[in-house]
């Protein structure tokens, strides 16, 4: 099994700052979405099925080589993370206009 060098590892950590500061970023501008939130999780979800099946693929084929299965598994994380907020947001959304029409139907 190959080792990780000081400089692959650097690599990978500052590859996973910046796919956090972006998840960060992009889940925190949610609420603020205009657009049609549910188009946005389906497109995550399937960007996030794609990157896992690249991520088995890569496991499976590449046995003992782990440098791009755990590229390819931070982007699962990245685009999951991502999905998981998007579908949050979108759960909650009926029922926060939900309440709104109830509470203008009361006045």
């Amino acid at each position: 099994m190959n080792a990780f060098t000081n400089s692959e590892l650097t690599g990978t950590i500052i590859f996973a700052l910046i796919l956090a500061v972006l998840a960060y970023r992009i889940i925190r501008g949610m609420p603020a979405m205009k657009g049609n939130i549910t188009a946005f999780r389906k497109r995550t979800l399937v960007w996030t099925q794609v990157a896992l099946v690249l991520t088995v693929l890569q496991l499976n084929f590449k046995a003992g080589d782990w440098r791009f299965a755990i590229i390819l598994g931070l982007i699962v994380l990245f685009t999951g993370s991502i999905w998981w907020a998007a579908r949050h947001y979108d759960m909650r959304r009926p029922a926060e206009s939900d309440t709104a029409v109830q509470d203008s139907s009361q006045e």
